[in-house]
């Protein structure tokens, strides 16, 4: 029950419901109380009516009456009253004429005396005359209805708040819950529709807040991708001259510790000239720049790729379609879809060497799927959501920027679809869907 109590307090959903159902449930002793309090006091008054109608009609019945007339008729008025519980004196002049000698004597009204036993009675006065009608019993439910009535009560307000509590609970965060899910949907590179406020302040204000925070996020996104395009361009023309020169520097005849500086610098060119291609991809993506809608076949583009792999490489890989006759066709810009195939499969070749690699190619509730296995020794679970963030790279020794899986990503929502890592047995399973096209796509 504790768990369950803990459980529940995790969320603001249970805390809502849990709240509520107590809310319930001490509502329900109040209002039982209540209740009781009611009708108590409604109980008391209506044998307060009843012992004075008693008392006022007996007394008529007496009023003139002396000696034996008068104790005939207190006598048969005991008998009549004895099987209500009910008991009768009369007295004249303060002294007891007839009846019940237990039965005091009071001033003109209803009392209620506890001691030395407790009695309800009435006394209707005439001149010397007056008349006492008693109760044997005080009026009241007692203690056991008490009792029943209250634990009655609390069972129907827990049931009632065990039914209701969640719903209501709902109806509560259900505000917060719309724009947690808005937030949630939101992607780096896209606007974010927070929605219209609802009418609830406190929500309304989160929403104003967040909005504010997200137009911050994304100039700085801009200014960043700005910069980035700024300075690939920049240094795109150097490299590719310094690029040109150590190629002529290579051919010519060189001692071997400088030929292998040459090499070295010629390697260390080319990996800033793929970073600054990257770079200018990132930016071309971001830009939201018109796109090709082609019909493309992901079949070939991974066949084109496959022969440009080193024969190293090409000896880890192979493509398996696992539809029947699967072309893969989806509608994009072939380029970018080139991009996306070459870095998630060089993603997979580079952190899994030397584990081979299992690319396959499905077509599932028009969607395009492109599988990516590789039996390296795998990514753990909580860092593989910020692996798709532009920079970020993983716990290995592998050199890269931290921009193919960004790419990957940014590419295959640009396209509609989506990246991610799927859980594997062993290794890494990265999933890459896209809308297949159809004969009716036309843009």
């Amino acid at each position: 029950m504790r768990s369950r109590l803990r459980d529940r307090s995790r969320t603001l959903v249970g805390r809502v419901a849990t709240v509520a159902a107590i809310a319930a449930v001490g509502g329900g002793a109040l209002a039982s109380v209540a209740v009781l309090v009611f009708a108590e006091t409604a109980i008391t008054a209506a044998e307060a009516r009843r012992l004075r109608d008693e008392s006022d009609e007996i007394l008529l019945a007496v009023k003139g009456l002396e000696g034996d007339a008068l104790a005939k008729v207190i006598a048969d008025e005991r008998r009549d009253l004895a099987p209500a519980g009910l008991r009768l004196a009369v007295y004249r002049d303060g002294a007891l004429a007839g009846g019940d000698a237990a039965v005091p004597i009071g001033p003109d009204g209803c009392a209620f005396r506890r001691a030395p036993y407790e009695l309800h009675y009435c006394v209707s006065r005439s001149g010397p005359l007056a008349t006492v009608v008693a109760a044997n019993e005080a009026p009241g439910l007692g203690v056991r209805m008490h009792v029943a009535i209250v634990i009655a009560a609390i069972v129907i307000a827990a049931a009632i708040g065990a039914l209701a509590s969640r719903s209501l609970a709902w109806w509560a965060v259900g505000p917060l819950a719309r724009l947690r899910a808005r937030v949630g949907d939101a992607t780096m590179d896209e606007a974010v529709n927070l929605g219209e406020d609802e009418g609830v302040r406190e929500i309304d204000a989160l929403r104003r807040t967040l909005r504010a925070l997200l137009d911050r996020r994304a100039e700085a996104l801009r200014a960043a991708r700005l910069f980035a395009a700024g300075a690939a361009h920049e240094l795109r023309t150097p490299l590719t001259t310094l690029s040109g020169e150590l190629e002529l520097l290579g051919e010519d005849p060189l001692p071997p510790a400088a030929a292998a500086r040459i090499a070295a610098l010629r390697e260390t060119t080319a990996r800033i000239g793929s970073l600054v291609e990257r770079l200018l991809m990132l930016s071309r993506i971001g830009a939201d720049e018109a796109m090709r809608h082609d019909a493309v076949e992901l079949s070939e583009v991974l066949d084109h790729l496959v022969r440009r792999l080193p024969p190293d490489a090409r000896a880890r890989l192979s493509i398996d379609p696992r539809a029947p006759r699967a072309t893969g066709t989806v509608r994009g810009d072939e380029s970018l879809l080139a991009v996306l195939c070459e870095n998630v499969v060089a993603n997979a070749l580079a952190h899994a060497r030397p584990a081979a690699v299992t690319v396959t190619l499905d077509e599932r509730g028009g969607d395009v799927v492109l599988d990516v296995i590789d039996d390296g020794p795998g990514i753990p679970e909580p860092d593989r959501a910020r692996l798709f963030e532009p920079f970020a790279r993983g716990a290995t020794d592998v050199a890269g920027a931290g921009l193919g899986l960004a790419l990957v990503a940014q590419i295959a929502r640009a396209h509609g679809g989506k990246a991610q890592f799927v859980n594997a047995a062993r290794g890494t399973h990265v999933e890459v869907t896209l809308p297949m096209w159809t004969p009716r796509d036309t843009r």
